[in-house]
């Protein structure tokens, strides 16, 4: 009995359906798809300048602060130099090499060797000496997810 009444139901659901669509004016549904479609796009481009303007205008306001700190280092007066009697040049030596960073247990010299190789390289060499190096365990957050935080919390 029940496939009956299913069938039924189902061939009444049908012929209304049918009906409704042979009614609709489908030239007023084809128009109502496109303009929604074309205002959603046309809101999103909105929102693309918009948010270009915004980083924009960070940028310039996170120059015009470096440009500002530039400016006033160039107009501090320099003191007047005065010229120093010609003198024999003293001989030059070779710079004492940099004394071995402090190292806990437990870090390979492989590693010492590539973390100051990556500060040379981020740095320059001579700008920077390493102290020490030892490891850190991480107390309560992963440090890849506390880089992802700090890299999501950082301003455009």
């Amino acid at each position: 009995m029940y496939p009956v009444l299913l069938a039924a139901s189902i061939s009444k659901w049908a012929a209304d359906y049918r009906e409704y669509i042979q009614n609709l004016d489908w030239t007023q549904v084809a128009t109502v798809v496109v303009a929604g479609i074309g205002i959603v796009l046309a809101v999103l481009i909105v929102f693309i300048f918009i948010f270009k303007a915004f980083g924009l205008a960070m940028e310039k306001g996170n120059g015009a602060g470096k440009k500002n700190k530039k400016e006033k280092k160039k107009e501090a007066p320099a003191a007047p130099v005065k010229a120093a009697p010609a003198k024999a040049p003293a001989p030059v030596s070779a710079p004492a090499a940099p004394a071995a960073p402090a190292v806990s247990q437990g870090v390979s010299p492989e590693i010492v060797a590539a973390i100051s190789a990556a500060i040379a390289a981020s740095e320059g060499v001579g700008a920077v000496s390493i102290r020490s190096i030892r490891v850190k365990s991480p107390a309560g957050r992963n440090p890849w997810s506390a880089a992802a935080i700090a890299e999501n919390a950082r301003p455009f």
